[in-house]
């Protein structure tokens, strides 16, 4: 890729590194276990219009006490005139 250009972020990659020490940027996770997403997707076959979506995120945090981690996933719907998601307004 030209210098320029970030890498593209491949989870599985992010996975089997396994780091925990990367410092989000802007609230974002560049990188580690924190940035491994799983986005499962549906489409309208007559149309190509995506109709819903759910992000995980299995590596949101990590809980003090316990140290296992916690996930969290978020949500969407688009068919016809319905438009629902998991995430406030």
């Amino acid at each position: 890729a030209p210098a320029n250009l970030a890498a593209p972020a491949d989870s599985t990659n992010e996975y089997i590194g396994g780091r925990e020490d990367v410092a989000p940027v802007d609230g974002i996770a560049p990188a580690g276990l924190c940035s491994a997403l799983v986005l499962i997707g549906a489409y309208d076959r007559r149309t190509g219009c995506p109709v819903l979506g759910v992000i995980n995120e299995p590596f949101f945090r990590r809980d003090p006490l316990t140290h296992r981690w916690q996930g969290r996933y978020h949500w969407g719907v688009a068919y016809g005139d319905t438009r629902l998601c998991s995430l406030s307004h």
